[in-house]
Protein backbone atom coordinates (compact mmCIF):
# COMPACT_ATOMS: atom_id res chain seq x y z
CA UNK A 1 0.00 0.00 0.00
CA UNK A 2 1.52 3.30 -1.08
CA UNK A 3 0.93 6.72 0.42
CA UNK A 4 -1.66 7.50 -2.26
CA UNK A 5 -3.73 4.56 -0.99
CA UNK A 6 -4.17 6.01 2.51
CA UNK A 7 -7.12 8.33 1.72
CA UNK A 8 -10.07 6.22 0.52
CA UNK A 9 -12.67 8.95 0.06
CA UNK A 10 -13.44 12.61 0.70
CA UNK A 11 -16.99 13.85 1.24
CA UNK A 12 -17.48 17.53 0.34
CA UNK A 13 -21.28 17.42 0.34
CA UNK A 14 -21.40 20.38 2.74
CA UNK A 15 -19.19 22.57 0.49
CA UNK A 16 -20.44 26.13 0.23
CA UNK A 17 -19.19 28.56 -2.44
CA UNK A 18 -19.83 32.26 -1.81
CA UNK A 19 -19.94 34.13 -5.11
CA UNK A 20 -19.76 37.85 -5.66
CA UNK A 21 -19.40 39.67 -8.96
CA UNK A 22 -15.72 40.37 -8.27
CA UNK A 23 -14.96 36.80 -7.10
CA UNK A 24 -16.70 34.83 -9.84
CA UNK A 25 -13.55 32.71 -10.41
CA UNK A 26 -12.24 32.90 -6.87
CA UNK A 27 -15.18 32.39 -4.52
CA UNK A 28 -14.65 31.89 -0.82
CA UNK A 29 -15.54 28.41 0.36
CA UNK A 30 -16.62 27.00 3.67
CA UNK A 31 -17.67 23.61 4.96
CA UNK A 32 -19.38 22.75 8.21
CA UNK A 33 -18.74 19.05 7.66
CA UNK A 34 -16.04 17.58 5.43
CA UNK A 35 -15.08 13.96 5.96
CA UNK A 36 -12.11 11.94 4.75
CA UNK A 37 -12.04 8.17 5.19
CA UNK A 38 -8.58 6.64 5.44
CA UNK A 39 -6.98 3.23 5.75
CA UNK A 40 -3.65 2.01 7.04
CA UNK A 41 -1.82 -1.29 6.61
CA UNK A 42 -1.76 -1.77 10.39
CA UNK A 43 -4.47 -1.73 13.02
CA UNK A 44 -3.20 0.52 15.82
CA UNK A 45 -5.33 3.58 16.63
CA UNK A 46 -4.40 6.84 14.93
CA UNK A 47 -6.04 10.11 16.01
CA UNK A 48 -5.50 12.86 13.41
CA UNK A 49 -5.66 16.08 15.48
CA UNK A 50 -4.83 18.61 12.75
CA UNK A 51 -4.68 18.60 8.99
CA UNK A 52 -3.33 20.85 6.25
CA UNK A 53 -3.85 20.08 2.60
CA UNK A 54 -3.94 21.45 -0.90
CA UNK A 55 -6.71 19.91 -2.97
CA UNK A 56 -6.69 20.12 -6.77
CA UNK A 57 -10.25 19.85 -8.07
CA UNK A 58 -11.09 18.25 -11.42
CA UNK A 59 -14.29 17.95 -13.45
CA UNK A 60 -14.85 15.97 -16.66
CA UNK A 61 -11.19 14.92 -16.72
CA UNK A 62 -9.74 18.43 -16.34
CA UNK A 63 -8.20 19.97 -13.22
CA UNK A 64 -9.67 23.45 -12.85
CA UNK A 65 -9.03 24.77 -9.33
CA UNK A 66 -7.11 24.47 -6.09
CA UNK A 67 -8.46 24.60 -2.58
CA UNK A 68 -5.57 25.26 -0.15
CA UNK A 69 -6.84 24.29 3.30
CA UNK A 70 -4.60 25.79 5.99
CA UNK A 71 -3.53 23.80 9.02
CA UNK A 72 -6.53 23.48 11.31
CA UNK A 73 -7.79 21.22 14.08
CA UNK A 74 -9.62 18.09 13.05
CA UNK A 75 -11.51 15.35 14.84
CA UNK A 76 -11.06 11.67 14.10
CA UNK A 77 -13.46 8.77 14.50
CA UNK A 78 -10.54 6.49 15.38
CA UNK A 79 -12.46 3.19 15.16
CA UNK A 80 -13.98 3.92 11.74
CA UNK A 81 -10.92 5.88 10.51
CA UNK A 82 -12.82 8.97 9.42
CA UNK A 83 -11.38 12.47 9.76
CA UNK A 84 -13.90 15.28 10.34
CA UNK A 85 -12.88 18.83 9.55
CA UNK A 86 -14.37 22.23 8.96
CA UNK A 87 -13.05 25.29 7.18
CA UNK A 88 -14.23 28.80 6.56
CA UNK A 89 -13.51 31.53 4.01
CA UNK A 90 -10.88 29.63 2.02
CA UNK A 91 -10.20 30.81 -1.53
CA UNK A 92 -11.41 28.39 -4.22
CA UNK A 93 -8.76 29.37 -6.75
CA UNK A 94 -9.96 28.65 -10.30
CA UNK A 95 -7.02 28.42 -12.71
CA UNK A 96 -6.95 31.33 -15.19
CA UNK A 97 -7.03 29.01 -18.20
CA UNK A 98 -9.87 26.84 -16.81
CA UNK A 99 -12.72 29.32 -16.46
CA UNK A 100 -14.77 27.40 -19.06
CA UNK A 101 -14.36 24.14 -17.10
CA UNK A 102 -15.48 25.90 -13.93
CA UNK A 103 -18.44 27.39 -15.80
CA UNK A 104 -19.45 23.86 -16.93
CA UNK A 105 -19.11 22.58 -13.35
CA UNK A 106 -21.30 25.39 -11.96
CA UNK A 107 -23.90 24.86 -14.70
CA UNK A 108 -23.93 21.08 -14.16
CA UNK A 109 -24.37 21.40 -10.39
CA UNK A 110 -27.01 24.10 -10.76
CA UNK A 111 -29.11 22.38 -13.43
CA UNK A 112 -28.28 18.70 -12.96
CA UNK A 113 -28.25 16.01 -10.31
CA UNK A 114 -25.26 14.11 -8.95
CA UNK A 115 -21.88 15.29 -10.32
CA UNK A 116 -18.44 13.70 -9.95
CA UNK A 117 -15.36 15.64 -8.92
CA UNK A 118 -11.80 14.35 -8.90
CA UNK A 119 -9.82 15.46 -5.85
CA UNK A 120 -6.05 15.08 -5.66
CA UNK A 121 -3.23 16.64 -3.75
CA UNK A 122 -1.11 16.28 -0.68
CA UNK A 123 -1.80 16.55 3.04
CA UNK A 124 0.20 17.02 6.22
CA UNK A 125 -1.26 15.72 9.46
CA UNK A 126 -0.46 15.64 13.14
CA UNK A 127 -1.56 12.45 14.82
CA UNK A 128 -1.74 11.19 18.37
CA UNK A 129 -0.41 7.65 18.65
CA UNK A 130 0.59 5.30 21.45
CA UNK A 131 4.18 6.56 21.05
CA UNK A 132 3.24 10.26 21.10
CA UNK A 133 2.46 13.02 18.62
CA UNK A 134 3.68 12.35 15.07
CA UNK A 135 3.93 14.68 12.10
CA UNK A 136 2.92 12.88 8.91
CA UNK A 137 3.95 14.71 5.74
CA UNK A 138 3.47 14.08 2.04
CA UNK A 139 0.24 12.10 2.24
CA UNK A 140 -0.69 12.11 -1.44
CA UNK A 141 -4.27 11.34 -2.44
CA UNK A 142 -6.33 10.96 -5.59
CA UNK A 143 -10.02 10.13 -5.20
CA UNK A 144 -13.35 10.74 -6.89
CA UNK A 145 -16.26 12.16 -4.92
CA UNK A 146 -19.84 13.03 -5.75
CA UNK A 147 -21.73 16.22 -5.07
CA UNK A 148 -25.49 16.55 -5.41
CA UNK A 149 -26.66 19.16 -7.89
CA UNK A 150 -29.54 21.57 -7.37
CA UNK A 151 -31.59 20.05 -10.25
CA UNK A 152 -32.51 23.48 -11.58
CA UNK A 153 -34.35 24.06 -8.29
CA UNK A 154 -37.15 21.95 -9.81
CA UNK A 155 -36.94 18.90 -7.54
CA UNK A 156 -39.69 20.43 -5.40
CA UNK A 157 -41.74 23.52 -6.19
CA UNK A 158 -40.57 26.87 -4.89
CA UNK A 159 -43.02 28.20 -2.35
CA UNK A 160 -43.63 31.90 -1.80
CA UNK A 161 -44.44 32.78 1.80
CA UNK A 162 -44.71 36.51 1.39
CA UNK A 163 -44.49 39.24 -1.20
CA UNK A 164 -44.10 42.93 -0.38
CA UNK A 165 -43.81 45.81 -2.84
CA UNK A 166 -41.42 47.58 -0.49
CA UNK A 167 -40.65 50.78 -2.34
CA UNK A 168 -41.22 52.39 -5.69
CA UNK A 169 -38.45 54.26 -7.47
CA UNK A 170 -38.61 56.23 -10.73
CA UNK A 171 -37.07 53.38 -12.74
CA UNK A 172 -37.79 50.20 -10.72
CA UNK A 173 -39.75 48.63 -7.86
CA UNK A 174 -38.11 47.09 -4.78
CA UNK A 175 -40.02 43.88 -4.12
CA UNK A 176 -39.19 41.67 -1.12
CA UNK A 177 -40.10 38.00 -1.37
CA UNK A 178 -39.86 35.20 1.24
CA UNK A 179 -39.42 31.86 -0.46
CA UNK A 180 -38.46 28.27 0.33
CA UNK A 181 -36.09 26.47 -2.02
CA UNK A 182 -35.31 22.75 -1.74
CA UNK A 183 -31.61 21.89 -1.52
CA UNK A 184 -31.32 18.18 -2.44
CA UNK A 185 -28.09 17.48 -0.57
Amino acid sequence: MGCSDVIKSIDLSELELQFTESTAYGPLTSSSSTQAAFQLPFSFPLDITSLEQTITVGFEGTSFAQLPLPKAPSRTDVDNRIIHLTFSNVLFNVFGNQHSTFDRFVAATTLGGMQTLHLSGSATAEAKTAVGLLSLQGIDFSVDTSIEGLQGLNAKPVTVGGLDVNHGFSDFLLIKVNTSLFNPR
